[in-house]
């Protein structure tokens, strides 16, 4: 797995669990729940086959004016 590769898939995973404490710290546990349900392997593996595709972001955004 390639560096850039490797730091964004740290990021998302940072995201899905801060938002997942901040979901049970404000009383979501439902949503936390479905968070956890979707990104929680509980180190099993799924027969799912999901595959990274990772692509650079190439396109600058223009300012609004």
């Amino acid at each position: 797995m390639n560096i850039s590769l490797e730091r964004n898939v740290q990021i998302l995973s940072e995201h899905y669990v801060d938002r997942f404490k901040h979901l049970i710290d404000t009383n979501r546990k439902q949503d936390a729940y479905s968070i956890g349900q979707e990104y929680v392997c509980k180190g099993e593996v799924n027969d799912d086959d999901y595959q990274w595709f990772f692509v650079n972001y190439q396109f600058k955004l223009q300012e609004e004016k």
